[in-house]
């Protein structure tokens, strides 16, 4: 590993430290019970074939998150993922080691009806791309997050601020708004991106950005073994490039200027502790350097295991 990399796996380990210490400073009981602790872990494969590309022909990844909640207070992830890209007319392809850290903190006011929650992500992401620019990526992503009492209301604020060699840094602003009714049965949430590059010659000639991001999920009623647990329906309309996807732990430092995208993703309960989620969708993109219009069809599953 090149001493950049590990310099910026060794920044990553020092902020992913420094969120578990805080946290655990900031409520001293953390170790009176292990029933206090919530862990779980997420294992995630995604296949991407591209469709109308002149240079990329499929991409797979795969993941694991851990994550850990205490009571209400708080609590933290750390992951790790891998991804491949896979090139069209003997062009290298790009093999990519990513690393994940985030640390968040529930505070209470009397005043609210419900809890103000302080957000940090951190990513580091190293790859072999030939031009230098999307290896030695890293992100540092604090957000401001408010979910009422009654998990019918929820609001945040994102910012994400992602360096880029070869003069490039990202800025991205992502206010949320999330509403639930029909007694909690459904859930519609919209995120704007908000995106400025430094450099629009390293942006596919964009000095900005603007994408809604919307979703709707649904809960059914429990019944058969086979009866899904959720159904989600997602799309995304406008341009961003160089996205930070807080949500999916994703960073998009891979791809050209998306377009769009549309899903839709079912859920079951595997059993009390595991739930299975497929996905699959469509996202569009564009290379403006060379006028190459593209769409990348997808298929995505996650695990989900409470331990």
């Amino acid at each position: 590993m090149r001493e950049k990399e590990k310099s910026m796996f060794k920044h990553l380990y020092i902020v992913s430290s420094g969120i578990a210490l805080a946290l655990i400073a900031a409520q001293p009981q953390l170790h009176a019970s292990e029933n206090d602790w919530l862990v779980s872990t997420d294992l995630t494969t995604t296949y991407g074939n591209y469709s109308g590309s002149v240079s990329r022909s499929s991409l797979i990844s795969s993941g694991l998150v851990l994550r850990a909640d205490y009571l209400e207070k708080g609590g933290f992830a750390l992951g790790g993922n891998y991804t491949v890209l896979s090139a069209k007319g003997g062009a290298n392809n790009i093999n990519q080691q990513g690393a994940y850290a985030s640390g968040h903190y529930n505070l209470y006011f009397d005043a609210l009806p419900g809890p103000l929650t302080l957000r940090l992500d951190a990513h580091a992401i190293s790859n072999n791309d030939l031009s230098r620019n999307t290896d030695n990526v890293s992100v540092f992503a604090p957000q401001l997050s408010f979910l009422n009492y009654g998990k019918n209301f929820y609001f945040d604020l994102g910012y994400a601020y992602s360096t880029y060699r070869n003069n490039l840094k990202v800025q991205q602003f992502t206010p949320t708004l999330g509403f639930g009714f029909n007694d909690g049965a459904d859930w519609i949430q919209a995120r704007t991106y908000l995106i400025k590059p430094s450099n629009a010659a390293r942006a596919q000639n964009k000095s900005s950005t603007t994408a809604l991001d919307a979703k709707w999920m649904h809960w059914f009623t429990p019944g058969s073994a086979m009866m899904p647990e959720k159904l989600i329906v997602a799309g995304l309309a406008g341009e961003r490039i160089y996205a930070v996807d807080g949500d999916a732990a994703t960073v998009y430092n891979l791809t050209d200027v998306q377009r769009g995208s549309a899903s839709l993703g079912v859920q079951w309960k595997l059993s009390a502790d595991t739930s299975l989620l497929l996905m699959a969708g469509n996202e569009a993109y564009s290379n403006n350097l060379i006028n190459n219009r593209y769409n990348n069809r997808f298929a995505h599953l996650n695990i989900s295991t409470q331990w």
